[in-house]
């Protein structure tokens, strides 16, 4: 059996390795061919395109590979009519991904798409290419399951596949703390400053700056990503220490984060940690995204809850002051976040996203007797 997958960028790559590490379980023999990164790489993927191909980051980033993605849409259709897969599997990455099932519908070939694109933020109308094009929807937030019923769409809630990715280098905090080199004495901020060039650039200087503000109350220790050199790192860094690939657990054992807005904001509530949100942007970008989105807050944590439970700092210039004002901010209210943190955690704790993702594809697959 082959499956055609299109992930999209680093985080699409992850998702997309767990669901076909349980799929590879369910059907032995499993190929799998499409656009994807290194973890769906060592798992045999025929790559058509790389993530690091496709990553594109906002309104700017798409008019500038323009001709790029074109060419995108154009090989990736003729790739899927070439292989003749039993499924494709679009994972996330909606702005390309809910176009290429509208271009592939016509193959006749099932359709799944794993992450639901968040049509409550940009486009509603986005469901009805869900229930047009799409013959199964994975959900990975409660509240959508709801819309997405009303609107016909086949879909299933499996809870949210972030909960695979949690793996930790040190057994405690004590060995936390020696391998970053910091004191039991001190509580700890962890910095999450993202895992691209640009983010570390235009956000760690004033991360290190901020810190000094606090340096009598706080130590600090910041994450180093896989995609960031070490020398690039401690460039921006300031001296602040870091620790390489070892978010899950800054996560875990700091006691206050600071991060960049994304994937990592909902990771580290489902840990229940209370941080600050921080997002640099172009002005071209906030002000886009201020006329087509519904919403005026950028972290998921925020969107949930319906209101900015945890501060947030996003505009195209980033400043130590005004990390050091959300932060005491936060202080301020410390236990009511915690509170509303337990109550976010507990809506995604105890479940198997990409176990109970790969028993629905393989229900569906069987049905259509490509099984």
């Amino acid at each position: 059996m082959k499956i055609f997958m299109i992930a999209g960028e680093a985080s699409g790559d992850v998702h997309g390795y767990n669901l076909a590490l349980e799929l590879k379980k369910l059907i032995p023999g499993l190929e799998l061919c499409g656009t994807g990164g290194e973890r769906l790489k060592s798992l045999g993927q025929k790559q058509l395109f790389t993530d690091k191909d496709m990553a594109i980051i906002g309104f700017d980033g798409v008019i500038k590979k323009l001709p790029f993605i074109l060419k995108m849409f154009r090989e990736t259709e003729k790739a899927v009519r070439e292989e003749k897969p039993d499924a494709v599997i679009l994972v996330d990455y909606p702005g390309f991904n809910l176009r290429m099932a509208k271009r592939l519908k016509k193959y006749g070939i099932p359709i799944i798409y794993f992450i639901a694109p968040q049509f409550w933020v940009w486009n509603y109308r986005r469901i009805y290419i869900l229930r047009d094009y799409c013959d199964l929807t994975v959900s990975i937030y409660p509240f959508e399951t709801e819309a997405l019923e009303k609107e016909g769409v086949n879909s299933v809630y499996v809870g949210n596949p972030v909960i695979d990715n949690f793996r930790f280098l040190y057994k405690d905090r004590r060995e936390f703390l020696s391998a970053a080199g910091l004191s039991s004495e001190k509580p700890v901020i962890g910095v999450l400053p993202g895992s691209r060039l640009r983010e570390i650039s235009s956000l760690m200087p004033s991360f290190a700056a901020a810190s000094e503000k606090y340096a009598d109350r706080f130590q600090f220790v910041a994450s180093r990503a896989e995609s960031i050199p070490e020398d690039y790192m401690k460039k921006y860094s300031g001296g602040m220490a870091f620790l390489s690939g070892a978010q899950y657990d800054i996560m875990k054992h700091a006691d206050f984060i600071w991060a960049c807005s994304g994937t990592v904001t909902l990771e580290t509530a489902i840990m229940k940690k209370p941080m600050i949100i921080v997002y640099r942007s172009s002005r071209l970008n906030l002000f886009l995204a201020k006329r087509l989105t519904r919403l005026r807050m950028a972290g998921l944590p925020n969107i949930m809850s319906g209101y900015e439970l945890l501060p947030e700092a996003l505009g195209p210039e980033i400043t130590p002051e005004d990390i050091i004002r959300c932060t005491d901010r936060a202080m301020s209210d410390i236990d009511g976040i915690k509170k509303e943190l337990e109550k976010i955690s507990s809506r995604f704790t105890g479940m198997t996203p990409s176990k109970t993702a790969a028993a629905e594809i393989y229900s569906l697959l069987k049905s259509r007797g490509k099984i």
